[in-house]
């Protein structure tokens, strides 16, 4: 049984990467989507592809614009009548020296990670109050915004607020029967592998801290993320699910061992 069946959803960010592998998912689980993406080139091509797996159609769309976030409700709606899920995983970063960081750093950041997921999360919850018929609302964060890391402040920072934030409204939501979480990935390798000596040796690094031994995959997260827009998670609300291959367990039990 299709988990998700005929069930109206936005994938936000779904251009590329971990957006683009929750769509597939989706439509696998019987969803009709609608994908966004800031990036003019990527939403026409995805949408092709997409259209090959189930109901799928997209709109060029900047989160971070309440005017066009308004524009994709109104264009879903009219389209295929309801919403019933959202995945806020627009979002994004780029590494800082704390140091150097300027205004201009920590506003994109916050913008394109927390202003957008802020956006989007309000405004699809008036449609679905409006409705009646509750929904499920799936906050991409990560594991930054449970933990720190050098060079990427303005990040973490707003990933953090993306947690608290999805916390937050499901305090306020729940009474409409909206359900929000939030989704905490690790390291994902969501872009083109290449053969380049030293991006193997860096995947290397970066899968020895990892409990499971191999990095996360779009499919992992997009497994998460069914879940808890299913009603198999109809009693989960207010939570941020960590996927990362244990490396949060980890680093903790590392610094239990030093510290």
């Amino acid at each position: 049984m299709k988990r998700l069946q005929d069930r109206v959803c936005i994938v936000t960010g779904a251009g590329r990467g971990i957006g683009t592998g929750i769509a597939e998912r989706f439509l696998a689980e019987g969803a009709r989507v609608w994908i966004c993406d800031f990036r003019a080139e990527s939403v026409p091509e995805t949408v092709a592809a997409l259209r090959k797996l189930g109901p799928a159609d997209g709109s060029v769309t900047d989160v971070a614009r309440r005017d066009q976030v308004e524009a994709m409700i109104d264009a879903v709606v009219a389209r295929w009548g309801r919403l019933d899920v959202l995945v806020n995983n627009a979002g994004g970063g780029t590494g800082v020296p704390f140091l150097e960081i300027t205004d201009a750093d920590w506003d994109r950041d916050f913008d394109n990670n927390l202003r957008g997921t802020f956006l989007c999360t309000q405004i699809v919850a008036r449609q679905m109050v409006a409705q009646g018929t509750g929904g499920s609302i799936v906050n991409i964060g990560s594991t930054n915004g449970l933990r720190g890391q050098a060079n990427l402040t303005p990040y973490g920072a707003a990933k953090a607020g993306v947690i608290n934030l999805s916390m937050s409204a499901a305090l306020e939501l729940g009474e409409y029967g909206i359900r929000v979480n939030a989704l905490c990935p690790g390291t994902v390798l969501s872009g083109p592998s290449t053969d380049d000596p030293a991006d193997e040796e860096r995947r290397d690094e970066l899968r020895v801290h990892t409990a499971l031994k191999r990095l996360g995959t779009p499919a992992d997260i997009a497994a998460a993320a069914a879940y808890l827009a299913s009603d198999d998670a109809a009693f989960v609300t207010g939570q941020a699910l960590v996927v990362d291959g244990g490396l949060t367990a980890r680093q903790l039990l590392v610094r239990a061992r030093t510290g």
